[in-house]
């Protein structure tokens, strides 16, 4: 059974290639369009694995990631961010997400974060 993967990002060109990118390799991808609906569906616990990103419109990548361990969400985060600061990932291993990846990144890197994200 194919893993199935969410993509939170306010940016629907990364949304669509993620999710083309990834489904090449057999994983089933939802990509919402408006960012309410994919943290609700976040908290449904349905998925594998969230890609998510820290800076978005209205919404802060963090917050939401607290929010979701928060709400007692175990699904691995894999945090995809062009905001990876110094601090960024501390802030991030104090809520339990270990997976970051650069904006931008290519191809083999994202195989091989979202693979080690759901091997954690």
């Amino acid at each position: 059974m194919s893993k199935h993967i969410l993509v939170i990002d306010d940016e629907a060109e990364f949304r669509n290639a993620v999710k083309e990118i990834l489904s090449l390799d057999g994983y089933q991808v939802d990509i919402p369009h408006y960012l309410a609906s994919a943290v609700a569906s976040a908290l449904q616990g349905i998925h594998d694995l969230i890609i998510l990103d820290l800076r978005m419109p209205g919404l802060d990548g963090l917050e939401i990631a607290r929010l979701f361990r928060d709400q007692g969400l175990k699904t691995p985060i894999l945090v995809i961010s062009g905001y990876l600061s110094d601090t960024v990932p501390a802030q991030l291993h104090q809520i339990g997400i270990q997976h970051t990846l650069p904006k931008p990144s290519g191809i083999p890197q994202l195989f091989d974060a979202v693979k080690k994200a759901l091997a954690a």
